[in-house]
């Protein structure tokens, strides 16, 4: 017999998805996978590991970095190091001024 409260928890990728009753849908990293052009000039680029669980954005000022998906997406917005992005169509608009575009 399987002990008590260790297969009776719902898994939490079982949980409804809230949210998307709004019409808001939450951002997929492969949203964001591709070439930016940063508003105070160079570029960014963004990709998904092979996983689909890291993402690894290569920024002009800050280098290299690897992030969780989880951390990166936050629901419907993004978040990196803190910053707070908002992604609609083409373009990212960050919380501190800044606004990325996207090349490719």
């Amino acid at each position: 017999a399987t002990p008590p409260g260790l297969s009776s928890a719902p898994s939490p990728a079982s949980q409804p998805v809230l949210g998307s009753a709004r019409g808001m849908s939450l951002v997929s990293p492969y949203q964001v996978q591709g070439k930016w052009q940063h508003s105070s000039g160079g570029d960014i680029e963004v990709t998904v590991d092979s996983t689909g669980k890291s993402v690894v954005i290569l920024h002009p000022t800050v280098g290299k970095q690897t992030m969780d998906v989880s951390k990166f997406c936050q629901g419907e917005g993004l978040d990196y190091y803190g910053f707070k992005g908002k992604l609609e169509g083409n373009k990212i608009t960050w919380n501190n001024g800044v606004a990325w575009t996207k090349i490719s």
